[in-house]
């Protein structure tokens, strides 16, 4: 499991969006979570908290509900369209329609106001536990959608026909999200370890999907490989 520093110790460190309008109350999380290893990004309030969530690649977000521009809610609501991300509530609202609302929305925990930093790293080790424990039969990218079991993908709700290759490609890419993977890797995964019949397969495939799904899909980083940064 990926955890922050040597309290939360793991092999890489956690990336954590911390959305709170109290800058007294941000920068003392944002400091602990830092001097714990953890890569820490941070927003003032519900649209710049989004848009963080949209380009950066996330492990957990500790996302307050009552913020300027776009609440708490409503920010929760919108990124469950697209992102499977762990986000942990933190809230001075103590009510359990509140609770049970901001659950219902896709909350992975609830945090009631005021809270010390060592329970909000417990509840941290506790959500991403158990989302790394869950056995993952789909995964999200944007908006397309991967069923591993049914070895399908889709765009948008519809369904796209992919070659066994390609759906190979694009589930390689996916796993290794936000990470490079080099051109020897692919050909290496795609083909078992056989030598590639065609030189220029990866080029191929990645330009049928490409086709398929999206152009912004795959980003081909020269020389050193191809990444899905969505």
């Amino acid at each position: 499991m990926r955890n922050c520093g040597s309290e939360l110790a793991a092999a890489e460190p956690t990336r954590v969006l911390v959305v709170e309008d109290d800058e007294a109350s941000r920068r003392a999380v944002v400091q602990c979570l830092r001097e714990d290893g953890c890569i820490v990004f941070e927003a003032p309030d519900g649209l710049a908290g989004l848009d963080l969530a949209g380009r950066e690649r996330i492990d957990l977000i500790v996302l307050d509900l009552m913020l300027p521009k776009l609440d708490g809610e409503h920010v929760l609501e919108k990124l469950r369209r697209t992102s499977a991300v762990a986000v942990i509530v933190v809230s001075a609202k103590r009510e359990e329609d509140d609770r049970v609302t901001a659950l219902e929305l896709g909350a992975d925990d609830y945090l009631t106001k005021p809270f010390t930093v060592r329970e909000l790293r417990a509840r941290m080790r506790a959500v991403l536990r158990r989302v790394e424990g869950e056995v993952t039969s789909a995964i999200l990218v944007g908006d397309v959608m991967i069923d591993l079991d049914a070895k399908t993908a889709s765009r948008g709700g519809t369904r796209i026909p992919l070659t066994p290759m390609e759906f190979d490609l694009l589930v390689l890419l996916a796993r290794h999200r936000g990470k490079l993977v080099s051109r020897e890797q692919i050909e290496l995964a795609i083909h078992a370890g056989a030598e590639p019949q065609v030189s220029n397969v990866v080029d191929v495939l990645v330009l049928r999907l490409r086709k398929k799904l999206g152009q912004e899909l795959i980003t081909t980083r020269r020389g050193h490989g191809f990444i899905i940064d969505a």
